[in-house]
């Protein structure tokens, strides 16, 4: 697999991550509880799943087009 098609498949899976991380932030404004498996999951447990979320987006969007890349010297 060549360089520019993992960049595409990066640029898609931070497309994909920012979705999901907005989907958290939606959950965590509207106040909604989520029941799991008769596990209840407050809209204040979506914090370290958008963190994680947003982590992955900047680190997949960094890797697709270079967005904090070095200078040569």
């Amino acid at each position: 697999m060549d360089v520019n098609r993992k960049k595409e498949i990066a640029k898609f899976l931070c497309g994909f991550e920012a979705a999901h991380a907005l989907a958290h932030i939606l959950i965590l404004v509207s106040g909604t509880t989520i029941t799991i498996l008769g596990m209840a999951l407050t809209p204040t447990w979506h914090i370290v799943p958008l963190t994680v979320n947003i982590l992955l987006t900047i680190a997949l969007g960094n890797y697709g087009w270079s967005l904090y890349r070095r200078r040569g010297r």
